[in-house]
């Protein structure tokens, strides 16, 4: 039964467990110390959901939330609202009104409950579950109710009146209402103990209603870059004295490219350097650490051992691709007072400017005498990786879970500045896409439903060869440029422009894309349809609402894959370098044929989790992974080599700023 308590802020549990006739696996996060999200996959195991298929027992997604309404105090409990199961299918919907509060080392909880809660038949049909979600506030309610006794820090033990009818549950009766298992049960109380077996893994079990055993087991933790080992501090540079009488003898341009070669030698690439007589201009992109005011630090103690005394201001700008995006001015001074915490950020900042974009410092810059040329020290060129990667087909008929395993070659290639030319080679290790139930959904624009085509046979593929071309245009506009192959079934052409604004707290752009369809079985070669071309158009709008928390949206209005025109929201959480996010697309549907393409939507919920958390280091990649509704034709998109629309806040100086102290972490 539910309770009135929500997770810590950016804390998420992971549970499997089960209770004849369901076994479930699920998870749910915290947010603010005031939401908690929660969804679920549960296995009926008393409904065949296909008669003849290989699917099996009903297996079904839900989800739900709570807020905390009034938070505990010493005289209030904390009480709290939500609602489960309340999309779909709605097997299993409730919503509730709870209260909880602590007695010593008692927690009781009284509550009212609708839905199942109160002992109603929910699973009644298709979208049962948002019908349920706005119906009458006054329908059915009961009462429910528990209490837990934590009789040490590890060991709590619980008992529960519950107001649930089993004999009203999907399971013990299947959608059309036929009874399929009698419900035995003879007190409508719940006894359970957990007991923490770690700290962030506990098990529990319980007896519940007087006949059935249950069981599960949970997995929380917070979410934290630095989590399973600990970061080790970045090797310290110490410059020998020759490399200091070099640097004080040298003459600006020679004082360039000392300073580039020595940041490229700790690590950093695309670095270029110029020197004036008592400034130095530095330009780099931070491959090296999660944290840009980090990355900052690093290069500015470097500047500060090599450079001679005669250099008094540090000018730092961090690149993407091609792009300044972030531009600090400070003065050596200032950074070493800063660096020895004579100075608080606020007063290092009074001191300092950090910029969207380079325009103004590099005026400031080349106004303080005639700089040398810019030094490029040059990178490799060439970049190579291989990693493993599944595709994962949801809820066919022949399988809940059906996957392709894949090992992918990644290539990479800088003929010039600012172009690109990226490979990707899928080779198959294992294929289930071809016991997969699912046909293309019309007959002249399946621009993704056809996608067996593509994923059923085992044959090594190039999913990507394409050439990208980033250009710097006026009023410091963001462009990218893209031909070639761009995932499995199309190529063609790509292009974006995006801009900044406000210290990136916001952005705007366009991009579209020409692409045909390619020959399943060859990879150099298109379809033989050359009039069938697919165009795209979007603007883009990106906004950090509340910046402080990581709240953050995107806005896609235009001309999908398909020629549907409607737009996609992107609602997410970007915090402590981790990202949750959800989006949702809505289009107009009727230039389809198909009834399951005709009003539907595409939504999904996705995670990008940095690698640090499983290294010694804050090295600055991330983990991504999405779960979308099911496989349509509407609110498509083409994948690109690269993308300028933002997908997080951290290369932004407004988040920079908020994480200034970084600085003297590096």
């Amino acid at each position: 039964m539910p309770t009135a308590r929500v997770k810590p802020d950016w804390t998420v549990r992971l549970k499997a467990g089960s209770a004849d006739p369901w076994t479930y696996f699920g998870g749910a996060i915290g947010i603010f110390d005031i939401f908690e999200f929660h969804g679920q996959f549960t296995r009926t195991d008393t409904i065949i959901a296909f008669p003849g298929f290989a699917y099996g027992a009903t297996k079904d997604r839900s989800a739900g939330m709570r807020v905390v309404l009034i938070k505990e105090n010493e005289f209030l409990p904390q009480i709290s609202a939500g609602f489960y199961d309340a999309i779909g299918n709605g097997f299993l919907s409730s919503r509730y009104l709870t209260a909880s509060k602590m007695f010593g080392n008692f927690d009781v909880t009284i509550g009212l409950g609708q839905g199942i809660l109160a002992g109603e038949y929910t699973a009644s049909g298709a979208d049962s579950g948002e019908l349920f979600l706005t119906s009458d506030p006054l329908r059915a309610t009961s009462v429910f109710g528990g209490i837990e006794w934590h009789l040490t820090p590890d060991l709590t033990l619980s008992a529960e009146y519950s107001s649930i009818d089993r004999a009203n549950m999907y399971g013990y009766r299947d959608g059309a209402g036929t009874i399929l298992k009698h419900d035995d049960s003879t007190i409508p109380v719940n006894i359970g103990i957990k007991y923490k077996l770690t700290e962030n893994l506990h098990a529990t079990a319980a007896f519940l209603r007087g006949d059935t055993i249950a069981g599960s087991i949970d997995f929380e933790f917070p979410l934290k870059p630095e989590n399973v080992l600990a970061w080790e501090k970045t090797k310290p540079f110490f410059p020998g004295e020759k490399l200091k009488w070099d640097a004080h003898a040298f003459n600006n341009e020679r004082l360039s490219a000392l300073i580039s070669k020595q940041l490229n030698a700790q690590g950093f690439v695309n670095v270029s350097a110029s020197c004036n007589d008592d400034s130095v201009w530095i330009e780099y992109e931070n491959n090296l650490h999660l944290s840009d005011a980090r990355s900052l630090g690093h290069v500015a103690t470097i500047c500060d051992q090599v450079l001679p005394k005669r250099i008094t201001k540090f000018y730092l700008n961090i690149k993407d691709g091609i792009t300044v995006i972030q531009s600090l001015k400070t003065s050596r001074s200032a950074f070493k007072s800063f660096m020895e915490s004579n100075l608080d950020k606020e007063g290092f900042l009074t001191f300092s400017d950090l910029n969207l974009y380079k325009d103004e410092n590099w005026k400031d810059f080349q106004r303080d005498s005639k700089p040398s040329k810019m030094i490029y020290e040059p990178d490799d060129r060439f970049s190579f990786s291989i990693a493993p990667k599944i595709r994962t087909f949801l809820n066919n008929k022949n399988g809940f879970f059906k996957h392709k395993g894949l090992l992918r070659a990644r290539a990479g290639y800088r003929p010039w500045y600012g172009g690109d030319i990226f490979g990707e080679l899928e080779y198959t290790l294992f294929n289930q896409f071809d016991e997969v139930d699912f046909f293309a959904q019309e007959k002249d624009n399946s621009v993704r439903t056809d996608l067996l085509d593509y994923e059923s046979e085992s044959k090594t593929r190039i999913s990507m060869l394409a050439l990208e071309q980033k250009i710097n245009l006026p009023l410091s506009v963001q462009g990218r440029f893209a031909a070639g192959i761009f995932e499995s079934a199309y190529a063609g052409f790509g292009a974006e422009v995006f801009r900044y604004f406000n210290d990136g707290l916001w952005g705007a752009g366009f991009k579209s894309e020409l692409v045909r369809k390619r020959d399943p079985d060859n990879n150099f070669k298109l379809r033989d349809d050359p009039d069938k071309w697919y165009s795209t158009a979007f603007f883009n709008l990106y906004t950090q609402i509340l910046p402080s928390q990581g709240i953050e949206a995107g806005l896609t209005i235009g001309r999908f894959l398909a020629g549907d025109p409607g737009f996609q929201i992107d609602l997410r959480r970007s915090f402590k370098y981790f990202t949750l996010g959800a989006w949702y697309t809505k289009t107009d549907t009727d230039i389809f044929n198909s009834p399951k393409n005709r009003g539907a939507d595409q939504k999904g919920v996705y995670i990008s989790i940095p690698f640090s958390i499983f290294k010694s280091n804050d090295k600055p990649r991330h983990f991504s992974y999405s779960i979308a509704s099911f496989t349509n034709d509407t609110g498509a998109m083409v994948r690109q080599p690269g993308s300028l629309y933002p997908m997080s806040p951290w290369s932004t100086p407004n988040h920079t700023k908020r994480t200034l102290n970084d600085m003297r972490k590096y």
